[in-house]
């Protein structure tokens, strides 16, 4: 059981699932260059490390397959799937929360709590006003503050904004793992609803989880 000053949430996949919309995105992007990518592609990069930046990795599954790319153009791409446009509906609209709202009313009352994530901040306030959370985090570090996780960066930055010297990081990939770690925090892993448990397991198990939650509605079994 564990007590932190506060909490601090991953979005993607931590507290929304995005499979059909962000992970969708990546796949609809390479296909857009004549070519094939899978949930699994994505969910094996995810789990290596280093895979924060859904433009980028778009980038990376590209050059693995042989498409000479710019991340300019990668990204622009995906911009246009993933916001949408005057013609086609974007796929963020097919997001949806993965967390109970009353729990998360709940944990405000007695923790701090905070967002870090590799979202640009416009996608990332839009996604806590849509949901009307915004107002029950005190910090929310984007991918425009700084270095992006596994960097402690975004996670020290949190802690300082919310003004604790300690707190526990929960997300779905080795990253948030990662930048726990190298920010002083308790690192706790969640199985995104994209990945396969038990290889999700194993990635945070060897990144350095303190604990594997099965859902992000489990984190109130761990708490004191």
């Amino acid at each position: 059981m564990i007590k932190p000053s506060a909490i601090i949430f991953d979005i993607d996949d931590t507290l929304v699932d995005t499979t059909m919309s962000y992970r969708d995105s990546i796949i609809k992007t390479v296909e857009s260059y004549g070519l094939t990518c899978s949930a699994e592609d994505i969910s094996d990069i995810k789990m290596k490390g280093n895979a924060n930046n859904d433009w980028q990795v778009s980038l990376d599954i590209l050059s693995q397959k042989g498409i000479d790319a710019t991340l300019e153009e990668v990204t622009e791409k995906f911009e246009s799937i993933y916001q949408g446009t005057e013609q086609l509906a974007g796929l963020k609209q097919k997001e949806k929360l993965l967390v109970n709202i009353e729990l998360l009313h709940e944990l405000s009352q007695n923790f701090i709590l905070g967002i870090v994530t590799g979202r640009p901040r416009k996608d990332a306030e839009e996604f806590l006003k849509i949901n009307n959370i915004k107002n029950l985090f005190g910090a929310v570090v984007t991918m425009d503050d700084g270095p992006l996780k596994p960097d402690g960066f975004p996670v020290e930055k949190a802690m300082t904004i919310l003004g604790v010297n300690d707190a526990c990081m929960i997300g779905d990939t080795p990253d948030d793992i990662i930048s726990a770690i190298n920010a002083g925090a308790i690192p706790i892993g969640v199985i995104g609803p994209g990945d396969d448990p038990e290889l999700a397991r194993q990635a945070f198990i060897a990144s350095g989880a303190q604990y594997i939650l099965n859902s992000i509605n489990d984190i109130i079994e761990i708490l004191d």
